[in-house]
């Protein structure tokens, strides 16, 4: 029993602990334009998700209300700044979207020799 556990921790393998920690930089990522750009898809997914949890809220609280007027108020509030947050994230993405079409960047080949056009 000894002579097995010898053998296994004596391996003759080298790791080169280095290499594997930078092998794609950047999170595995070899381009940091694309740890960007997923970065704010991810944002923009969060952020979606985020607005509709309040819709839902804002839903629920204005059905369990029983009429009272303050929390049909409050509720009425919550899905107004929800719609409103929805508005300011779809049109941050436009705009995203239209900076990378009007100076022609294509997300893609943006670690390339010509990432314009």
């Amino acid at each position: 029993m000894i002579n097995i556990v010898k053998t296994t921790l004596a391996a003759d393998t080298v790791v080169d602990i280095e290499a594997v920690a930078t092998k794609g930089n950047f999170f595995g990522y070899t381009c940091i334009g694309h740890l960007v750009s997923n970065i704010a898809a991810a944002g923009f997914i969060v952020a979606g998700v985020i607005t509709f949890l309040f819709l839902v809220w804002g839903g629920v609280d204005y059905l369990t209300s029983g009429g009272d007027k303050t929390k049909i108020e409050n509720s009425q509030k919550r899905i107004s700044s929800a719609i409103i947050g929805l508005a300011i994230i779809a049109s941050s993405w436009a705009v995203y979207q239209i900076i990378l079409v009007f100076f022609g960047v294509d997300v893609d080949k943006i670690c390339s020799a010509n990432p314009v056009g």
